[in-house]
């Protein structure tokens, strides 16, 4: 009869009884903390290895105009360096210049219409309060 009094004695306890040691937190918390750091780590080495080109920065006076992917590796760039704008073929074993634009493509005027289009409907949805 003892028995069951203190099996139901110990159901009826509230939970901070059952929680584990603090050192066990503690521990898991650390390892957590180590988990999160080395994979934080790990996607900025991957992000570096891989050059992400939205995440790189240009270099000054080199722009890519406008690509065109063509195959799983093969691209055509048209690349515009210092007013100057080449075609160049892009592969994953090369990179050669198809030809020199005589007439340059706008550089751009589409992209910063787009983007000022958007800051205005932003700002409009924004102060609609």
């Amino acid at each position: 009869m003892t028995v069951n009094r203190r099996i139901w004695g110990l159901l009826l306890v509230p939970m901070p009884v059952w929680a584990a040691a603090p050192e066990v937190s503690i521990v898991t918390m650390l390892l957590s903390l180590g988990l999160v750091l080395g994979l934080i780590f790990a996607l900025a080495w991957l992000l570096r290895r891989l050059k992400v080109p939205g995440l790189a920065q240009q270099s000054d006076g080199i722009t890519i105009v406008s690509q065109l992917a063509v195959g799983q590796k093969e691209r055509i760039l048209v690349v515009d360096i210092h007013g100057e704008q080449l075609v160049v073929g892009v592969t994953a074993n090369s990179v050669n210049v198809l030809k020199t634009l005589d007439n340059p493509i706008p550089t751009a005027t589409s992209g910063s219409d787009k983007s000022s289009r958007f800051a205005n409907q932003l700002s409009q949805l924004l102060n609609r309060k």
